[in-house]
């Protein structure tokens, strides 16, 4: 594999991620609304300087995208305590929802893609594997959940 397969493969996965993500009615958020909403999903509270720092969005694209899905009810926003300059950025209760409902297994997804449930079967083993190689976390945990990581509680 080179370069440009891996990028080829990257969009190709978006594109099914999207489409088991998505219900009937759903609106599709677009690629930076996207980034933005993973990276609160998987980091609440983060900063609107974080978010920049963690998407490559300059700090006005990311604003105009959270105040757009705060707008649509996704995501809510308070001012930091410890320092009232900065807005930090949570899911809401919709979207909390949205990702719980989404976490159903990928394998219609990948049978319809490739047109045979054999394929689709072996694709689904091997994204498996890729993810439990490349994530450092494959299965997204609720926060506080324990890791895995923890050596003194090998039960965490």
């Amino acid at each position: 594999m080179d370069g440009r397969q891996l990028n080829r493969l990257g969009r190709r996965l978006i594109e099914l991620a999207r489409v088991a993500g998505t219900y009937p009615g759903d609106r599709i958020p677009s690629s930076g609304e996207t980034a933005v909403l993973g990276e609160v999903v998987e980091n609440p509270g983060c900063s609107i300087r974080q978010l920049c720092e963690r998407t490559g969005f300059v700090q006005s694209h990311v604003s105009a995208l959270v105040a757009g899905l705060v707008e649509r009810g996704l995501l809510r926003t308070d001012t930091d305590p410890a320092d009232r300059r900065r807005t930090l950025v949570y899911p809401d209760v919709p979207l909390t929802r949205g990702v719980e409902r989404r976490r159903r297994p990928i394998d219609e997804t990948l049978a319809a893609a490739l047109g045979d449930p054999g394929k689709a079967e072996e694709a689904a083993e091997l994204l498996g594997k890729l993810a439990a190689l490349l994530l450092t976390d494959p299965v997204p945990r609720a926060p506080g959940a324990p890791t895995g990581n923890d050596p003194a509680n090998p039960a965490s």
